[in-house]
């Protein structure tokens, strides 16, 4: 069985630092948007500065303003020493005995995913890393989950996703696995409801094993 975790919002809690980083580069020009950042979770960092882009008249390109706002949030990510969810190290230790394979599915820009991974200096327990920038769709196609699976060298019933975010779900549907939604309070209002199991807490992944296989190796879809 291989596991592919989301990054933002399941292995981390920057969707705060995300809404905060964007507020504050539209600040630099005297904008304050007309919009909850809730419900941008899960989509395109560079689709969110295209719409900006466009609806405010920006002269910056939304790729400069894309890094601007990633220097930013990194920056902010090591200074307030963003928390990942509890129990993200105790899940990992008990996937990796089980002989599980993990990898990151994300589609943050990889300069994000790197920064972020080493800063919680968990980059060399993942087998596969795939970005935003390896695709040429993301979520929520699921070209990231499709790479993902080959570059572990899985079959679509040897994966799992775990996700935090409505589009990301409908990426690893779409891709043919099943998904784990994670209530993470720090990304607000998700509708999870299309998600194969629902947990609260990172821990709680591992009640969804009986005995030596996962419910979803036993079409036990109500743990």
């Amino acid at each position: 069985m291989n596991f592919i975790f989301d990054m933002d919002g399941v292995l981390i809690n920057s969707e705060p630092l995300h809404a905060r980083s964007r507020l504050e580069v539209l600040a630099s020009f005297g904008i304050v948007p007309d919009m909850d950042m809730s419900s941008v979770i899960g989509s395109s960092t560079l689709a969110f500065w295209e719409k900006m882009v466009q609806k405010y008249g920006l002269k910056e390109t939304a790729a400069d303003l894309e890094r601007t706002q990633m220097r930013l949030l990194i920056d902010t990510m090591i200074k307030e020493k963003c928390p990942p969810p509890p129990g993200l190290f105790e899940l990992l230790d008990a996937l990796e005995g089980m002989g599980i394979g993990l990898a990151v599915g994300s589609s943050s820009r990889r300069m994000l995913v790197e920064a972020v991974l080493d800063y919680l200096g968990i980059a060399s327990r993942f087998k596969a890393v795939v970005t935003g920038d390896d695709v040429e769709n993301l979520k929520p196609a699921p070209d990231i989950y499709l790479l993902a699976m080959e570059r572990l060298g899985a079959e679509k019933h040897q994966a799992v996703a775990i996700e935090d975010s409505r589009l990301g779900i409908q990426a690893a549907l779409t891709a043919g696995i099943p998904c784990i939604a994670y209530r993470n309070p720090t990304s607000p209002n998700q509708d999870l409801s299309a998600a194969t199991y629902q947990v609260d807490a990172l821990l709680k992944v591992l009640d969804l094993r009986k005995g030596d296989r996962w419910l979803w190796e036993i079409g036990d879809n109500n743990p």
